[in-house]
C-alpha cells in the first residue's frame, strides 16, 4: 500500500514493498522517530514479521539469530545518531559468519548532517568493510524515480546472498514531515510510484549456477583414490545445509572425522563410528601424531579446536584440502594445498559418485579412553564437562542448542556421546567470538527455528546481555536459559597464564553476582542449581515442560579446574 501524504512515506512505503518481494520478512525495530515513515509503512503489510526492541545492540543480535537460522536477510531498522553504531557488533559478527542481514538506518537530511544538528553523525558508508554492500540516495526528492528506489533494494538483498552471504547498508535521510501530514506532490510522482506496486518485482537477479568444475573433480577424485589414509574434518556450516548428503559423503568416503561443535553434526554420531574425540588431549593428539593421514579434506569454516591447527602445522607434509563457500582465506595452518570454493553440500553431492568405499587404515578404538573421562566427568561435582555432557545426553531430537563462546563452547566440543545418536540444530557466534548478544541471538533463532531452543552462556556473557531479558519475556518464543556462573571469566583460568596471580584479576574481572533479581525484574522463572542432582532434575524438567526459565547453575571453580587437571591425564 503506499503511503502517499508526503515524500517521505512515498520513499518509506516502497522501500519496504520491494524489501518484502524480495523475500525480506523480518524486521527489527529500534526506538526513534526519523524512522516513523518506515514504521508506518510496516504497520500497512500483514506479510511481516516486526519484532520491537528497546535496545539496539540487543536487537541487531536478535536479527542475527534470524537470520542463522532461517537463512533469509533479516532487516534492522533504527533512527538516526547513535542507533546505528549499537548494531556495529553484530555486523562484524554476520559479515564473519557468512549471516545476510540489513540495516535501514533513518537519517537527518544532508543540510542538518553537515551542521551539527541534533542527533546527526556522518552515516554514509558507516560500516566501512564490514559490509559487503551499502547505498544512500539521499533525501526523497522526485528527482529519483521510484523504479531506482526499488532496483536499489533488489541490488542490496542480492548482495547480502551472493557471492557471499552478510550484511549490507541502506541509509535513509528523511525530511520532515515524518506523520502522515499531507505536502504537495505531483500527480505524476504518485501515479509512477503506484505502478511499482502492482510489479512483482522491480529487478530479479539471478545468481550464475554454482558448480565444481570437472578438472577440480578429477584432482580430488584422484587423491582420494591414492590416499586411503586420509582424516575428514567437518568444521563450522550453517545449519540451512543439507546435512544428509554430507553425512553420505562421509559414509562413502570411510575415513575418520573429526566433527566440530558448529557443525551441527558432532551428536549425529557417536564415539563408536570412528570419530575422533578430540585434538584437545594429549594422548588423542599423540595418538593422531603416530597414525597421522596422508591426507585430509576439510569441509566447511573454522574449528574450535587450536589444537587442530597445531597437529597441521606440525605436520605440514599432510595434503590438505579444504571446502567452503567463502571469500575468506581460511587457513590459520598456512598448510592448504587444494581451497575449493564451494557450497559444502553441494561439493558433497558432486564427489559422491566419483569415489568408491575405502577401507581406511586409520582404525584407533576410542571407546575405553572416552569412557574413563565419562566416569570422570559423571563422579564429579558440578563443573563445565558436567553441564555439557548430561544437556547432551537429555535433550531430545529436533531441538535447537545456541551455545556461547569461551569455556562454554571448548566443553561442549569435547565431549562425543558413547553409544546415543541425536539429531540437534547447534547454532554458536563464532565468526569472531564475542561475548556479547548471546541472549538476543538465542532469541531470535527460537523465533525463527519452531523448535524448543536451548541456550548455555556463562556468567560474564549474561552480564552483558541483561538488556535482552525484556525480550525475551515479552516473546512468544520460549527458551531455556543455562546460566553457568563461577564468578567471573574462568577459561583464563585454565590457561598457563593464570601462574600471575597479579595480572589474573584483570583478565577475569571476578564478581560476586547471582542473576535471581534479574529475573524476578523481568517476571522470568528461576532455579538457582548447586549440585549435579539439582542439575539433572531442573533441565529434565525445563525440557519438558518447554517454557522459558533461567537455569543459574553455579561452579565452584576450583573444582572445575581440578577436574580438568584430572581430565588431562586420562590414557588410552
Amino acid at each position: 500500500m503506499l503511503l502517499e501524504n508526503n515524500l517521505s512515506t512515498i520513499w518509506s512505503s516502497i522501500i519496504i514493498d520491494e524489501l518484502v518481494k524480495s523475500g525480506v520478512i523480518d524486521f527489527y525495530i529500534s526506538p526513534g522517530m526519523r524512522n516513523a515513515p518506515l514504521v508506518q509503512s510496516l504497520l500497512q503489510r500483514k506479510e511481516v514479521n516486526l519484532y520491537l526492541g528497546i535496545d539496539e545492540r540487543g536487537q541487531s543480535y536478535r536479527a542475527l539469530g534470524n537470520a542463522k537460522a532461517t537463512g533469509r536477510t533479516s532487516a534492522l531498522l533504527c533512527t538516526s545518531g547513535t542507533a546505528l553504531a549499537n548494531y556495529t557488533p553484530a555486523i562484524i559478527e554476520a559479515k564473519k559468519s557468512a549471516t545476510p542481514l540489513i540495516v535501514l538506518s533513518a537519517d537527518r537530511p544532508i543540510e542538518l548532517a553537515t551542521s551539527d544538528a541534533n542527533q546527526t553523525i556522518n552515516q554514509v558508508h558507516f560500516y566501512g568493510n564490514h559490509i559487503l554492500a551499502d547505498n544512500c540516495l539521499g533525501a526523497p526528492t522526485e528527482e529519483i524515480c521510484p523504479q531506482v528506489i526499488r532496483n536499489t533494494i533488489d541490488h542490496l538483498i542480492f548482495r547480502s546472498r551472493y557471492p557471499i552471504k552478510g550484511p549490507v547498508h541502506l541509509n535513509i535521510p528523511l525530511r520532515e514531515p515524518l506523520d502522515m501530514t499531507r505536502t504537495q506532490v505531483s500527480s505524476n510522482y504518485i501515479e509512477k510510484s503506484q505502478a511499482g506496486f502492482k510489479r512483482k518485482f522491480q529487478t530479479k537477479y539471478f545468481p550464475p549456477t554454482q558448480g565444481i568444475s570437472p578438472k577440480a573433480k578429477e584432482v580430488i577424485a584422484d587423491i582420494i583414490e591414492k590416499n586411503p589414509k586420509g582424516l575428514l574434518v567437518i568444521g563450522s556450516l550453517p545449519c540451512t545445509l543439507d546435512r544428509e548428503v554430507i553425512k553420505e559423503f562421509a559414509s562413502k568416503l570411510n575415513w575418520p572425522v573429526f566433527l566440530d561443535i558448529s557443525s551441527s553434526l558432532k551428536y549425529s554420531y557417536s564415539i563408536q563410528d570412528n570419530i575422533i574425540p578430540t585434538f584437545d588431549h594429549s594422548e588423542v593428539y599423540e595418538q593422531m601424531s603416530k597414525e597421522r593421514p596422508s591426507t585430509i579434506i576439510h569441509l566447511g569454516g573454522r574449528t574450535t579446536s587450536k589444537h587442530y591447527y597445531r597437529f597441521l602445522e606440525e605436520f605440514s607434509d599432510i595434503n590438505l584440502i579444504t571446502v567452503n563457500w567463502s571469500e575468506e582465506k581460511e587457513d590459520p595452518s598456512q598448510n592448504t594445498d587444494y581451497r575449493m570454493i564451494s557450497e559444502v553440500d553441494q561439493f558433497c553431492s558432486e564427489m559422491i559418485p566419483l569415489i568408491s568405499p575405502s577401507k581406511s587404515p586409520i582404525q584407533i578404538n576410542w571407546k575405553d579412553f572416552s569412557d574413563k573421562k565419562c566416569k570422570l566427568i559423571d563422579d564429579a561435582p558440578l563443573s563445565y564437562p558436567y553441564i555439557s555432557k548430561k544437556i547432551i545426553d537429555s535433550m531430545g531430537n529436533n531441538q535447537a542448542l545456541y551455545i556461547a563462546n569461551s569455556t562454554v563452547v571448548r566443553s561442549f566440543d569435547n565431549y562425543l556421546s558413547l553409544e546415543a545418536k541425536k539429531e540437534i540444530d547447534i547454532f554458536t557466534n563464532r565468526g569472531v567470538s564475542g561475548i556479547e548478544g548471546l541472549m538476543a541471538s538465542a532469541l531470535g533463532c527460537a523465533e525463527a527455528i519452531n523448535k524448543f531452543t536451548t541456550l548455555i552462556v556463562g556468567d560474564v556473557s549474561f552480564l552483558h546481555d541483561l538488556n535482552s531479558l525484556q525480550n525475551i519475556k515479552e516473546s512468544k518464543a520460549p527458551l531455556c536459559i543455562v546460566v553457568v556462573n563461577n564468578s567471573g571469566g574462568g577459561i583464563f583460568t585454565l590457561l598457563p597464564i593464570a601462574k600471575d596471580k597479579e595480572l589474573l584479576p584483570y583478565l577475569t574481572t571476578p564478581h560476586s553476582l547471582t542473576f535471581e533479581n534479574a529475573a524476578k525484574l523481568f517476571d522470568i522463572d528461576y532455579k538457582l542449581i548447586t549440585s549435579t542432582q539439582e542439575f539433572d532434575f531442573e533441565f529434565n524438567h525445563a525440557q519438558k515442560n518447554r517454557e522459558t526459565i533461567i537455569l543459574e547453575v553455579t561452579v565452584d571453580n576450583e573444582q572445575n579446574i581440578e577436574l580438568y587437571n584430572k581430565l588431562k591425564t586420562v590414557k588410552l
